[in-house]
């Protein structure tokens, strides 16, 4: 199953419908960049999650091709899936816009923090990643013991845990290639894809991560 089918089958993931006043090819720096009118909706999406193989996840960052894209200066997690398609959020383009203003009435979502832009797929869409040591219900184990979930109960146990521990973090929207297309890209030179690991999850600072991973002298490259 892709994150796609699970946006589109009724459940329990939190979503809005997100109403943007005009476009913008690229994610918004602040706020302002983007008028954003919100009506949270009582329907929720679910289900089951499968497994990947930690080798099967990659970071990719953007080189300068994709200047004046939605991707400029990105680095996305991404999950390929065996018939050469995928999909991933992008991690590194917060929308400095509080949980609390997107989501007022909702008493889960109002204290949640920052929402990350993740791509401009469904961008109605609420998922979140986390860290966990026991293997949860309704989550998609990406590696290590990092998770990836639409789940609204299972949100809310985070949401009960230190932020230390969770590492919580919430995305609207997604990416998706079609199959052949992400790897097609990649021989074009439009992304760098590096091996996804917790430290360079976890232990960068989003605002320089881009600048950082786009060396020419990381370990990881694959």
């Amino acid at each position: 199953m892709t994150l796609k089918q699970l946006l589109a089958r009724p459940g329990r993931l939190c979503s809005a419908r997100v109403v943007f006043t005009r476009t913008a090819r690229r994610p918004p720096r602040r706020a302002g960049d983007w008028l954003i009118n919100l009506s949270l909706t009582a329907s929720l999406l679910c289900a089951s999650l499968i497994s990947h193989a930690e080798s099967s996840m990659i970071l990719l960052v953007a080189t300068e091709q994709l200047q004046h894209s939605v991707f400029e200066q990105s680095v996305v997690l991404v999950t390929p899936h065996s018939d050469g398609a995928a999909m991933g959020v992008i991690i590194n383009h917060p929308l400095n816009i509080d949980a609390g203003d997107l989501y007022p009435e909702d008493p889960l979502l109002r204290d949640a923090g920052v929402i990350h832009f993740g791509g401009p797929v469904a961008p109605a869409a609420l998922l979140f990643l986390f860290r966990s040591q026991q293997a949860p219900d309704e989550a998609l184990h990406l590696f290590e013991d990092v998770y990836f979930s639409s789940d609204r109960e299972l949100l809310g146990k985070q949401l009960q845990r230190p932020h230390k521990e969770s590492r919580l973090q919430f995305y609207a929207g997604y990416a998706g290639w079609a199959p052949g297309q992400l790897q097609a890209e990649i021989l074009r030179g439009s992304w760098l894809p590096l091996k996804a690991t917790t430290k360079l999850l976890f232990n960068r600072d989003r605002k320089s991560i881009w600048r950082e991973l786009s060396k020419p002298q990381q370990d990881d490259w694959i």
